[in-house]
């Protein structure tokens, strides 16, 4: 008999959704189920899981409410959230609380559940849980340089509120627009992101999913008024963003979620195989082509014809140390 590839624990109030998942997943892998939170949470106590898979609607112990636990007592097992993009606020705490590994539609496709499985069973056993590294991370923290946070906004005044309230714990770099984004990562070793997901009339989500994707080691926090649940759920499977906030939001809170960005940004920094935890799923070609058109458009709008050459050449540099290529 084949090895099986990892020990993954389902939960689901409804049986027929369980039946179901052992029955995709139990030929690669040794499948526990329960039917609630807290039968899962005393299975999570007794075994060492490499994948956890949950729903978010169920009674008593809601999915986010049960993963957010999960990630306490066993920080190694990869979270999986099953959605039917039906409770936003649910999802933005999966994301915030819980820090879910993947969101999956309901229904699934067959194909794809297993392979999502078997990535996050794989990443589980070859990469270190965060626990056991925190304390080295935390002590090389201590001894490390001003991390440096860019801001893409229009609004003027926030990036001043913002170093109010940070004081000299991190650099802010103020882009107003994706062109100065860009631009701004040519001169800067940026470790922290935070961003409106349009700043004017540009979406910035794009660049986001694919900025993760080359540099894993970026935290990307992401605020918004207009926030859409087929929009986290691209945030999180092909940007594995840190933090969700909806907007309004003061500048005191984007400061806390940004500070524990820069303890998150730390801990990679010191242990670099973490990053193989927030691997995403490659963003389609047709989002990076509009990136692009975006970036040009608003890279030859935004400045005079005289200083219109070296801007493009800032974006050009920022570009190519992003993504490997010339915008």
């Amino acid at each position: 008999m084949a090895e099986k590839k990892g020990r993954i624990l389902c939960v689901d109030d409804e049986p027929n959704i369980l039946r179901s998942l052992s029955w995709l997943l139990q030929r690669e892998f040794e499948v526990f189920t329960a039917n609630g939170g807290e039968e899962g949470l005393a299975l999570v106590a007794a075994h060492d899981f490499d994948v956890v898979i949950s729903d978010q609607r169920m009674p008593g112990m809601m999915g986010s409410e049960f993963l957010r636990e999960v990630r306490k007592l066993s920080p190694r097992s990869m979270r999986i959230m099953l959605t039917g993009y039906s409770d936003l606020q649910a999802m933005l705490r999966s994301v915030n609380d819980s820090e879910v590994f993947r969101f999956i539609s309901k229904p699934w496709k067959i194909d794809e559940l297993p392979a999502v499985v078997a990535e996050a069973a794989s990443i589980a056993r070859h990469h270190p849980e965060p626990d056991a590294v925190a304390g080295e991370a935390s002590a090389r923290a201590s001894a490390a340089g001003v991390e440096s946070l860019l801001l893409i906004d229009d609004e003027a005044t926030l990036a001043e509120h913002l170093r109010q309230e940070l004081g000299s714990a991190l650099r802010v770099i103020h882009a107003q627009n994706i062109g100065e984004a860009v631009g701004a990562f040519a001169e800067n070793d940026i470790g922290i992101v935070l961003s409106d997901t349009r700043v004017g009339d540009v979406d910035t989500t794009a660049m986001l999913r694919m900025l993760k994707q080359q540099h894993p080691g970026i935290v990307t926090v992401v605020y918004t008024a207009g926030t859409d649940a087929g929009e986290v759920v691209s945030l999180i499977n092909q940007g594995q963003i840190f933090r969700f906030i909806p907007k309004p939001v003061k500048p005191a809170v984007l400061a806390l979620a940004v500070t524990a960005a820069g303890r998150k940004r730390q801990q990679l920094k010191a242990n670099p195989e973490l990053a193989g935890r927030h691997v995403v799923v490659e963003i389609d070609a047709d989002s990076k082509q509009a990136f692009s058109r975006n970036l040009d458009q608003v890279a030859r709008q935004s400045i005079d014809p005289a200083a219109q050459l070296p801007f493009l050449q800032r974006i050009s540099g920022g570009f190519k140390r992003l993504f490997g290529t010339a915008a």
